[in-house]
């Protein structure tokens, strides 16, 4: 696909490689090629999260197969006047079993981009662009995301993914692109995206991860982008903060996130959080943010020890972000996505 807007990322062709070949041979493995996609199209604001997650490990290990490509779709769109209100939206989402796919990993790399294939679904790795096109689930995209600054590498560099047995980044985009869905295609505007590759060896354990549940959230526009990822029970409480390139950092005890409203999803049963106080605080600077969801989607995944589940809301957020040097930036109506999760049915050990 084909744009006129630039991309700046420091990422590397490499990194966009599969590395499992790097993680100790016959254990479980998961490597996650993602985009989150979300921004506004002819009267609704939408989200498409695409992944494809390359697992295995051994049919007596987590994922239960020896190796499977499993394709991921989570899409939603609400109307714009049914934002600051939590509904019982429909949505299109799947379940990650990898018992259900096939051996069938395509990863090539070329010159200058590594494609992944996963079915129908394309996702092409040329850094500072990450374009996905294809169809999964009924949802058909052509979508392209452009970097718009240094990658947050969140997980710790490829270099010590031998020792650490985890690595990858996460990239703040812009995006265009069109989606078709319901036989109709849409076309975004004022859309922002998030790429990541994780590449996690035998040691990263959803069910224990997630009895606590995790957040991992992206909020965006031209002005400032934050992410978030907070998991207490893999010990990871982490943000970063850009304005204008410049990077700021919150780490463990410098990030709150506090639920101020619950929901029961009809959908699922499940108490859900749909209104939060987010607050980053650190001699670097704060950031003071109200979020409210207008919609969610819902998937979960399952390994041998059990299944989690996790719902992704298309969220609005308010609020300011101030810095030492005087600076005062408000956040105003801006697209934020947000995920919460969590294990949902543990099982014994060695469980069929």
């Amino acid at each position: 696909m084909k744009t006129e807007r630039k991309g700046i990322s420091d990422v590397q062709l490499h990194e966009d490689a599969s590395h499992v070949t790097d993680l100790p041979p016959g254990k479980d493995f998961m490597e996650i090629n993602g985009t989150l996609f979300m921004g506004e199209a002819q009267g609704y604001d939408m989200c498409l999260v695409t992944i494809n997650w390359h697992v295995g490990g051994g049919k007596k290990g987590k994922w239960m197969v020896d190796r499977a490509n499993i394709g991921h779709t989570t899409f939603q769109m609400i109307p714009h006047d049914e934002r600051y209100r939590m509904h019982d939206n429909d949505y299109i989402g799947n379940r990650q079993d990898a018992r259900e796919w096939p051996d069938d990993i395509q990863i090539t790399q070329e010159s200058d981009r590594v494609v992944w294939k996963n079915g129908n679904r394309i996702f092409i790795n040329h850094p500072p662009y990450w374009e996905v096109k294809g169809e999964h689930m009924g949802v058909e995209c052509d979508l392209i995301a452009g970097g718009m600054g240094k990658a947050t590498r969140v997980y710790g560099p490829l270099s010590d993914l031998k020792k650490t047995l985890w690595a990858g980044y996460e990239q703040q985009c812009w995006a265009e692109g069109t989606i078709t869905v319901g036989g109709k295609k849409y076309t975004f505007e004022k859309a922002y995206a998030a790429h990541d590759l994780i590449t996690f060896g035998e040691t990263y354990d959803h069910m224990k991860n997630m009895v606590d549940p995790y957040y991992y959230i992206w909020a965006i526009d031209d002005t400032i982008q934050t992410y978030i990822w907070r998991q207490r029970g893999s010990g990871i409480e982490y943000s970063r903060v850009y304005v204008d390139g410049q990077e700021t950092p919150f780490g463990k005890g410098e990030i709150t996130i506090d639920e101020l409203e619950w929901w029961l999803d009809p959908k699922t049963g499940m108490q859900i959080p749909i209104r939060w106080h987010v607050n980053l605080n650190s001699a670097a600077g704060v950031v003071d943010m109200n979020m409210v969801a207008g919609g969610r989607g819902s998937f979960c995944v399952m390994t041998r020890n059990g299944y989690t589940i996790r719902h992704g809301f298309l969220v609005r957020s308010n609020g300011h972000a101030f810095f030492p040097d005087g600076r005062n930036i408000p956040i105003k109506d801006m697209m934020t996505y947000l995920e919460w999760g969590r294990s949902a049915m543990p099982l014994a050990s060695g469980a069929p």
